[in-house]
């Protein structure tokens, strides 16, 4: 038996386990919705990309950019703000169960943290050295190993925006409770002074400061889901519809660019905008609407199994797919077959298909050489101090920042690698994963998950008029 298969036989071994002992009362739609997006994520960077090959050089375009009409699939397809509120409705569901639980914030942290950390420690560490050895010891040129090590830190911006939410979590769900949809609106607000400031004024680096309110905002809705407070079916779709009306009334009037996905200086991604809320409340109003028979469909065992199995190594994809990418392309520089002919043909259309099965065919052995890491965390420390562990995050936060800025190979360090954003990395890290002994991460969402689990503390919630 291959390392990959004996991989696959215990992953479904575990899952029918973890199925059985899921309690009929956990909501299944959050973890469907949860691997979902992170999946549509992968697939649209591998789609978006216009990679072909000619006179022996390796060219790339963004489609998006190429067929403009494309950039109105982005509505659907840039699912960023699903992750973002379905991490809301987890966030809260677990730190109420903390509360219950008598477990502090330092230990909460900390267990919230480890899932994410350590294989995207792995990951780091990886590419630093093999993006150092590629340009200083294969003397491979430094300007293409530069690029590629860019390309390849790019992901990681999400993780260092949920590594800066997750520690505010607890006081957003407590300002929640006090102030209700003023929180919100709140939000909401500064977002749309800061989009002011840089689109009107000229003053692009308050843009920065949406990578925080923007994202905030969106998480702030999967409370209300979580409180069971979305409403009838009938009021999540009249939501979706409010929302895609502002969308269209928004790009209608230049207020914003039609995409949601970075289209070069354009898009409202980099940085975050207002239209990204307005994308949050219509893909929230929609995605809830099917709530219902989606749940139903989840009783299913199989098809529970398969997202339970999704789920256990959906950051492994999210972090290795575009490494997966870059080997693909290089192999089929290599070889001579695959991404050749003009760009955009009929030709090159169909053989998109065959594009993302190579793909995924090349993460395949990424996947059984790294998926170890993701399911064998440390359980979190159960002492220290909630300060420690918040500075941890924020040099966490500000470390990974730092990779995306600048790639993995931006020639400040030792061997070209980047210095100062590893440091702070490391040493966000150390104040983070803290470990007694081996054992499964903290994960009390699933316990938090359910209308039982979340009436025990919405009693001592307070909230102000709504």
């Amino acid at each position: 038996m291959t390392q990959t298969e004996a991989t696959v036989s215990t992953d479904r071994l575990r899952a029918a386990e973890l199925a059985e002992r899921t309690p009929a009362s956990r909501n299944r739609y959050v973890d469907l919705l949860r691997v979902t997006s992170l999946g549509v994520v992968v697939i649209g960077h591998w789609l978006m990309a216009g990679i072909w090959i000619e006179d022996g050089e390796i060219n790339a375009r963004n489609v998006l950019e190429l067929v403009p009409a494309l950039q109105y699939l982005t509505w659907l397809l840039q699912v960023m703000p699903v992750f973002f509120f379905v991490g809301g409705y987890a966030n809260a569901a677990s730190w109420r169960s903390a509360e219950r639980k008598g477990i502090g914030y330092a230990q909460w942290l900390r267990g919230r943290m480890v899932r994410l950390l350590r294989p995207t420690l792995i990951f780091v560490a990886v590419w630093s050295a093999l993006a150092a050895f590629l340009a200083e010891v294969a003397e491979v040129d430094p300007d293409i190993v530069s690029s590629a090590a860019r390309l390849l830190a790019m992901p990681l911006w999400f993780l260092a925006v949920y590594i800066m939410v997750i520690p505010v979590a607890p006081a957003m769900l407590g300002l929640h409770d006090r102030f209700g949809l003023r929180a919100l609106v709140a939000l909401v607000a500064v977002a749309g002074v800061v989009d002011l400031a840089r689109l009107e004024f000229g003053l692009d680096w308050m843009g920065w400061g949406n990578y925080l309110f923007v994202w905030l905002a969106i998480h702030q809705l999967g409370f209300y889901w979580w409180e069971g407070r979305a409403g009838c079916v009938r009021k999540r779709f009249g939501l979706a519809a409010l929302g895609l009306a502002t969308m269209v009334m928004l790009t209608a009037f230049g207020v914003y660019s039609h995409s949601m996905l970075g289209v070069g200086d354009e898009g409202n991604t980099s940085p975050p905008t207002l239209m990204l809320i307005v994308l949050g409340v219509w893909q929230f109003g929609l995605l809830l609407g099917f709530e219902e028979p989606a749940r139903r469909w989840l009783q299913r065992r199989t098809v529970w199994k398969t997202v339970i199995t999704a789920n256990g190594m959906a950051m492994t994809v999210y972090l290795w797919h575009q490494t997966a990418m870059v080997i693909a392309v290089v192999v089929a520089f290599v070889s001579g077959f695959g991404l050749r002919g003009t760009l955009l043909t009929g030709s090159w259309w169909a053989s998109r298909p065959v594009w993302i099965v190579a793909v995924m065919l090349t993460l395949v052995p990424l996947l059984a050489l790294f998926l170890r890491v993701e399911r064998t965390a440390a359980a979190a420390d159960a002492g220290g101090s909630g300060v420690v562990a918040f500075l941890g995050a924020i040099l966490t936060a500000a470390g990974l920042s730092g990779l995306v800025l600048q790639g993995f190979l931006p020639g400040s360090g030792p061997g070209g690698i980047a210095a100062m954003p590893l440091m702070l990395l490391g040493a966000g890290a150390m104040l983070l994963l803290r470990h007694r002994r081996p054992g499964p991460p903290n994960s009390d969402e699933g316990a938090a998950n359910s209308p039982a689990g979340r009436g025990a503390t919405m009693g001592r919630a307070r909230r102000g008029p709504e």
